[in-house]
């Protein structure tokens, strides 16, 4: 079993102890190397350690756990954010691909984001780095992190014109005419991409509404996207989606 360093950064001196105690007794390849209870302390601890893996509180008193990451720019371990539940906080931490776990601490979601840790060195370093840009860039250019098969690609939101079910995957559709099946679900993304201009108009399609070029009532309604695809309205969304159009008016 190969050891792994890690750091756990909290400032709750019992959700330290509770992360600690959990991963010494499940989760033995993890051997914390430090504690710290504020984000300058979390700094300074991985200076000295340069660890594999830091597991980050996100509020804390002096400054959230994106803070620590925007210190090291391009840093050179991974992270699994550990998080009360904070909708926005994962949205955007999702939309990077980065991991992270609820408390209080459930062992199974542990042992999984341990576990896709392992999987994630062999494949893109580069998940941090991106959400770090996030961060600072205007919306149309921030990127998506979309795993496909053995890569994760990361995509501009304002390139994306529309999403389809495809089962358990979703279908990407780009302005550019490329697309790239994703492993994982509609509801997944419907969820990330929620107040990035998305909508979802019916049970297998996600549109961006800034790629629609006209609405048709007839056939039960549907949409004539910017690629001339056409994409199909439920009945129960059509009201909501007439009214984010006409938002959307100047």
């Amino acid at each position: 079993m190969n050891r792994i360093e890690a750091i756990v950064i909290d400032d709750e001196k019992n959700g330290r102890e509770n992360l600690c105690n959990t991963l010494l007794k499940y989760c033995p390849e993890i051997v914390v190397v430090a504690e710290a209870d504020s984000a300058l302390t979390g700094i300074e601890a991985i200076q000295k350690y340069a660890p594999a893996l830091v597991f980050l509180d996100i509020e804390m008193p002096d400054g959230n756990g994106f803070k620590v990451l925007e210190f090291f720019g391009d840093p050179s371990f991974d992270v699994i954010f550990v998080t009360a539940y904070d909708h926005y906080a994962i949205q955007a931490i999702r939309f990077s691909a980065i991991d992270y776990i609820l408390k209080p601490i459930n062992i199974m979601e542990l042992r999984s984001a341990i576990n896709r840790f392992g999987q994630r060195k062999k494949k893109d370093q580069r998940v941090l780095g991106q959400f770090l840009q996030n961060a600072e860039s205007p919306l149309p250019e921030k990127k998506i992190a979309l795993a496909t098969g053995d890569k994760i690609e990361f995509c501009k939101i304002g390139q994306i014109i529309r999403c389809q079910s495809d089962g358990n995957y979703t279908n990407f559709y780009f302005v550019d005419g490329t697309a790239l099946l994703v492993s994982k679900t509609l509801n997944d993304f419907e969820e990330i991409l929620d107040g990035y201009g998305f909508i979802r108009t019916h049970k297998a399609h996600l549109v961006n509404l800034m790629f629609v070029r006209s609405f048709h009532k007839n056939d039960g309604g549907y949409l004539k996207m910017t690629d001339d695809n056409t994409v199909p309205v439920s009945r129960r969304k059509k009201e909501e989606i007439l009214e984010r159009l006409r938002s959307q008016l100047p």
